[in-house]
């Protein structure tokens, strides 16, 4: 008997004629036309009727896909505990409905055979659903469970990252570098965090690693730029922030940072040529605003710094840059009050920077507010 995906066959065999009517070089071309004729009525009945069974095939996955989402959605409400079930039933809509999914796999515990694979679906929604708090502990298994798979290290970097607790998102990018050494997006996110904990002298072996690695990488020369910078070489920040101008002549960035060593270098008429190239640009630029009034201010431009910064106070008024910038414009132009009370409002800032809990310490101050609560 033929299975049902195998062709009937066209010729079966036959006992031998008694009387012989054709010659056999008749017989085998006779036996050739037909073969030719069968093949290409079949292969023109194929062509035509793929398209309909392909969308037949995926309307019936559809409907059973449903039909089985039902069944799983009534049976949990009678057995909710059942784990299997809750898998089932995240694997079916964890692309439809992944805030439900996340609660079905939450489900699945550690004795379920795809245990982890929940753990991983778990992370995975968390992420793109911007809910750290719940990516983070299934990211943690998942490192302990495969501590050689590096995107669940680098996962776990940025939302240390995130969270400005930046001694555990080194330890997580360090480890990154390990496994992956000749990887250099792996080196830049080392940096990106070592320049986020202020650790800026640090950031340089990262940096000229992953330009080892990648010479035209236009994140790595901008880096580097920046660290060279506040590091105090200022020959390598201009050369770095040239050629990142080169590559990117609206680069904003690239050009506060050449202000800035214009600025330090003493080349105020450079320096705001490059800061008013970069407010032509993006005319809003914070940082390039409170550039071009530090450049006003050291001209003794006092009323002309604090018409650009004191529209800005509504939205800034917690930056202590801003608020020392905007208080010596205050008292340039003569408004002693308002000066004094923007001194006061940096001190007060300034106190509050030194309570916060510093990179380094900030682990170690939440354990002990965990234990004590």
């Amino acid at each position: 008997m033929n299975t049902p995906f195998e062709p009937e066959q066209p010729f079966r065999t036959l006992n031998p004629p008694q009387k012989k009517l054709w010659s056999s070089g008749a017989i085998v071309a006779i036996f050739g036309c037909g073969v030719l004729v069968l093949f290409l009525w079949l292969g023109r009945s194929e062509s035509t009727s793929s398209a309909p069974e392909q969308d037949s095939q995926s309307s019936v996955q559809q409907k059973s896909d449903k039909d089985r989402q039902k069944e799983l959605i009534a049976y949990l409400q009678d057995h909710p505990q059942d784990e299997f079930a809750h898998y089932q039933l995240g694997e079916l809509i964890r692309h439809r409905a992944p805030f439900q999914a996340l609660e079905n796999f939450s489900h699945v515990t550690s004795r379920h055979p795809h245990y982890f694979e929940a753990v991983a679906a778990i992370a995975e929604i968390a992420l793109e659903q911007d809910l750290p708090e719940r990516a983070k502990p299934a990211l943690q298994t998942l490192v302990r469970e495969y501590p050689e798979q590096i995107q669940y290290q680098k996962a776990l970097a940025r939302i240390y990252q995130q969270e400005g607790r930046y001694r555990r998102a080194l330890r997580y990018a360090r480890r990154c570098v390990e496994l992956e050494p000749g990887n250099a997006e792996n080196q830049l996110l080392l940096a990106e965090i070592l320049k986020k904990a202020g650790r800026t002298s640090e950031m340089l072996v990262p940096l000229k690693e992953a330009l080892y690695l990648q010479p035209d990488s236009f994140p790595a020369h901008l880096s580097l730029a920046y660290a060279s910078l506040y590091t105090g070489d200022l020959e390598t920040a201009k050369r770095e922030a040239r050629w990142c101008l080169e590559q990117e002549p609206e680069s904003i960035t690239a050009l506060r940072y050449l202000a800035t060593i214009d600025r330090n270098q003493g080349q105020i008429e450079s320096a705001f040529q490059h800061i008013d190239q970069a407010l032509q640009i993006e005319p809003q630029d914070f940082d390039s605003l409170l550039i071009k009034a530090d450049l006003l201010l050291y001209q003794r431009q006092g009323e002309a710094a604090y018409i650009m910064l004191k529209p800005l106070y509504e939205n800034h008024q917690t930056d202590r840059h801003y608020i020392s910038a905007l208080a010596r414009a205050a008292g340039l132009t003569g408004k002693r009050a308002e000066a004094l009370e923007l001194q006061k409002r940096n001190q007060e800032l300034i106190k509050e920077d030194d309570l916060r809990p510093s990179s380094l310490q900030s682990d170690t101050v939440e354990k002990k507010q965990a234990q004590h609560n």
